[in-house]
């Protein structure tokens, strides 16, 4: 993934990159910087998950897979992005992929040199992550909030990177929009960036769209394996006919 630089806007975009790794990106949390305390209360999302005025809403595809993005960029208000896709899989088996073990990402990731748990429960995470930056270590800490199996809710405040906030939902999808066939679960992630400094914002958005655009395609990857795996597991637990071929059992 190259590595870790922590000058102004760069360090904002490389250090998204970092945060989107494996399924890291869909519930990269957080809250704490440099050994600070959580920040209290709730992670408020509601105001995210309204329509932005003056978003700009368009339909891609990433690898085969058909998405739909939205973006609205302010100076004032900072810089807003969502994605909404489909997946195979059904909710529970989307939320055990979208909320995978922290632990590898130590392994995974070059300039993490240490992934700690500070708190874990079914409703909240707090995981300290050790960045080496240069010469020197960066200690982020995140906080998750997670609403099993629908939401989950996530922070980032660092004095030099400035806020990230976001809210993964998991719900039915819609008819009027599929990524594949099937669609089991409808998901929207929705994301709020406001950097501490001013940076170029139209640079920043156009990176911070590639990193979640090319993790939703890597999601979506790991959901359909995970699909066509319980697919064979239930062909091969089917009994055969007289003419050896597969029973098609009814309910």
């Amino acid at each position: 993934m190259g590595t870790f630089q922590f000058s102004q806007h760069a360090s904002v975009g490389r250090t998204l990159k970092r945060l989107h790794v494996r399924p890291v990106w869909l519930v990269a949390v957080g809250v704490l910087a440099s050994g600070a305390c959580a920040a209290a209360g709730a992670i408020d999302t509601a105001w995210l998950e309204q329509p932005w005025p003056g978003q700009r809403v368009r339909q891609a595809e990433v690898g085969k897979y058909a998405v739909r993005w939205r973006q609205r960029l302010s100076r004032q208000d900072g810089l807003f992005f969502g994605v909404r896709f489909t997946a195979p899989t059904d909710r529970p088996t989307t939320w055990d992929l979208a909320t995978a073990d922290y632990a590898q990402l130590g392994k995974d990731t070059p300039g993490v040199t240490a992934v700690r748990y500070l708190e874990d429960t079914p409703a909240r995470q707090v995981i300290q992550i050790d960045v080496k930056v240069l010469w020197r270590t960066l200690r982020l800490n995140f906080e998750v909030e997670r609403d099993p199996p629908r939401q989950v809710r996530f922070r980032l405040t660092n004095p030099r990177l400035g806020e990230y906030r976001g809210v993964f939902i998991l719900t039915e999808p819609t008819v009027e929009f599929r990524s594949a066939e099937p669609a089991a679960t409808g998901l929207d992630l929705l994301t709020w960036l406001k950097p501490a400094q001013p940076v170029p914002l139209g640079l920043l958005a156009a990176a911070q769209r590639m990193v979640i655009l090319r993790g939703t395609k890597e999601f979506l990857q790991g959901c359909e394996a995970k699909y066509r795996r319980a697919l064979g597991q239930a062909a091969d637990a089917r009994p055969l006919d007289k003419a050896g071929q597969l029973a098609i059992l009814t309910p």
